[in-house]
Parts: structure tokens; C-alpha cells; sequence
């Protein structure tokens, strides 16, 4: 069951909507009169709100998803319309930083986006920096940058080849044409399709399962795979898998796995006095 999300650190949104279910933080996109574009705003309130769920320690992993019949139809064009006519832009908030920065996201809380609806423009290129994709039959996603005189943003004509492989994101980038779900399926960009009633149960049923993990060591697991997709030289990579692994088996995490399986229970990683327990029992303390 969805709950409204905790307002000691909810702010006054005005273009998003959050939530909590249980472990799990959910971001809606909540302009659906725009179609959930883009403005700045909303790349604001975005980053307040995935700060704010990256130091809860109550939160393990993220949905994302669209309000109404949009996921995102890209960035909001009145600001790309104000740079040929010169015209005042609105007063809104400015964000502290790139809100869809890959080292961002890779530092963060593992995120899922459940697209609802239209993924176009930046609604596309931001979720391929997200941790898993999942698709209503109803969503539909474009690289349309070609089509508007436009190139891709984020990097992701870098990062959709390492998804895809080079001739089908080729094809995405330069066609700029829409996709279906199950062809995004079928490329290999989204990994899940399901009905639409399914699509937020089905996201936060895999976010519960992350977030059962111990958040240390899903931390490590993402800015490893993100160190070791610009890694080119193998012994680096190598080293760092050695290191990681051999300071894992030092931690309290580990420990209380060990501990569960022995004991034939499931291991409580989130039991905060029970992990102050298992780590004073490592130290002697």
C-alpha cells in the first residue's frame, strides 16, 4: 500500500509528486497538462527529492514514473523557443547541479523507472542512466533529437551502444522515429514489459527486493559498475573487484549473512540494533 511520503522531508512540489511504500521512494513527474516535460523547476525538485531519499537510511531504492498519460515528453520547449525570440523566461527554481549526472545517480539510490506513457527527448536519454527499465504496453520512446535539428544529451549516444549494441542505437538516434514498448523490449533497452495496472507494483516489487540488500554493499556495487564501464585497462578493473571483495568480507553486512544463513532465518540488515550488535561483535566492543 502506498503511503503519502514523510513530510519532515517533503517540500512544497510543484512539479512532482513523492511517495513512500515501505523501503521503497517513489517520484512521480507531475506536469501532465505539459506531458511531464521538462522545465527547470522540475530538474530542481528532482534533485531535492532523490537527495532527500539518498539520506534516508529507511529508503534502499527509487521509482520513477509519469502522472497521467506521459512518463516524460522531453524538455519543455518554451525555453528552447525563448532563445530565438529573446523573451523573458519565467521565474522558477534552478537546480544545484545536472540532475541526471551519471556519477549522480551512480553514488545514489538504485532507480527504477516504470514508464508509463511517451519517454521522448531527455524523458529517454535520463532513464538509461537509471538502474532497470520497466515498460507499460502503453510507453512509447524516442531518441528524436535528428527530427528537431537537435544531437542526444546526458552522453547517451556513449551509453545507449553499451545498452543496445552500435547499430540498433544507431538506428534509434539517426531514424528518431518511436518505438513501442515490446520493441524496446526486443532491443534490449527495457527489460520488462506488463500491463498498465501492473506497471507500479511490478517496479516497486523489484525496488523492495534491492532495497533488502544491505545498502553498503549495494552502494559499492554501483559505482563499481559505473568506474568499470570507463575502465579500459583490465588489471585496474581486476584490482578494484580484489579490493572491494576483500573489504566486503570485513563488514557487518557480511557477517550477519553469514550469521542468517547458519542460523536458518533471514538476515536483518536493517535492524539498526541488531547491526550495532553484529558490528561491536567484530571490533570486541
Amino acid at each position: 500500500m502506498v503511503e503519502q511520503y514523510d513530510p519532515a522531508l517533503a517540500m512544497n512540489y510543484e512539479t512532482i509528486a513523492v511517495e513512500r511504500d515501505g523501503r521503497v521512494g517513489i517520484v512521480r513527474w507531475n506536469r501532465p497538462d505539459r506531458l511531464n516535460a521538462f522545465n527547470s523547476t522540475m530538474y530542481a525538485e528532482w534533485i531535492e527529492a532523490y537527495d532527500a531519499f539518498n539520506a534516508d537510511t529507511e529508503i534502499g531504492a527509487v521509482v520513477i514514473t509519469g502522472t497521467g498519460r506521459a512518463y516524460s515528453a522531453g524538455a519543455d520547449i518554451g525555453g528552447f523557443e525563448r532563445s530565438f525570440t529573446g523573451d523573458d523566461a519565467p521565474i522558477e527554481k534552478e537546480a544545484s547541479h545536472p540532475p541526471f549526472d551519471h556519477w549522480y545517480l551512480a553514488e545514489g539510490k538504485p532507480t527504477i523507472a516504470a514508464v508509463n506513457g511517451v519517454a521522448i527527448g531527455i524523458g529517454f536519454t535520463s532513464i538509461l542512466w537509471f538502474d532497470n527499465i520497466i515498460a507499460s504496453t502503453q510507453a512509447r520512446f524516442s531518441a528524436r533529437f535528428a527530427a528537431i535539428g537537435l544531437t542526444p544529451e546526458l552522453s547517451s549516444s556513449w551509453l545507449l551502444p553499451r545498452l543496445i549494441g552500435v547499430q540498433r542505437a544507431k538506428e534509434m538516434m539517426l531514424t528518431g522515429r518511436i518505438w513501442s514498448a515490446e520493441e524496446a523490449q526486443q532491443l534490449g533497452l527495457v527489460r520488462q514489459v506488463v500491463e498498465p495496472d501492473d506497471l507500479l507494483p511490478t517496479a516497486i516489487s523489484q525496488a523492495v527486493e534491492i532495497a533488502a540488500n544491505p545498502s553498503t554493499s549495494v552502494s559499492v556495487i554501483k559505482r563499481m559498475m559505473m568506474e568499470d564501464m570507463l575502465t579500459t585497462d583490465l588489471s585496474t578493473v581486476m584490482r578494484r573487484s580484489d579490493d572491494n571483495f576483500a573489504t566486503g568480507r570485513k563488514t557487518a553486512e557480511h557477517r550477519e549473512a553469514l550469521l542468517a544463513l547458519g542460523e536458518k532465518r533471514s538476515a536483518r540488515f536493517h535492524d539498526a540494533a541488531h547491526m550495532a550488535e553484529v558490528a561491536a561483535s567484530l571490533t570486541g566492543d
